[in-house]
């Protein structure tokens, strides 16, 4: 218990601070989520103003049914907890985890996209084009 309460004091200080508990290598890759998280939220906000029930959207995506509103939420899903996770791993393999997942996401609203109302379908071509432009993260060479 008191192990977690000074990393929730530690966190708290930088953020505070303004710093992060990752490498600086990461600062694109964590404005990269911030940004995407927006254009989510802008996304989210397009279906609410055309009257769009995301849940009842939906199309068979690799064989089985998928709505609009679970893909969303996988999206936010991976943006706030999965990418941070793997980014605070901080090891190639989390990296291509990572690319890996964010190409599924960008995939399925990529799909959506094509078959959404013109409004919804703008926020949704942003999202898209936030989601292709996943910022590359150089590795440290091990010395291995």
């Amino acid at each position: 218990m008191i192990r977690f309460a000074r990393a929730v004091i530690q966190a708290l200080r930088l953020t505070l601070r303004g710093e992060s508990l990752s490498p600086a290598r990461y600062r694109p890759l964590e404005a990269w989520i911030a940004q995407t998280l927006k254009l989510l939220a802008q996304a989210e906000k397009a279906a609410a103003t055309d009257r769009i029930d995301p849940a009842a959207t939906q199309l068979k995506l690799d064989g089985r049914p998928t709505s609009l509103a679970s893909t969303m939420a996988m999206l936010r899903h991976n943006l706030l907890d999965v990418y941070p996770r793997l980014i605070r791993l901080d090891d190639p393999h989390s990296l291509t985890v990572l690319q890996s997942s964010n190409l599924n996401d960008q995939y399925r609203i990529a799909q959506f996209a094509a078959i959404a109302s013109p409004a919804l379908r703008r926020a949704l071509e942003d999202l898209n084009a936030q989601l292709l432009h996943l910022p590359s993260i150089e590795m440290p060479q091990s010395d291995a």
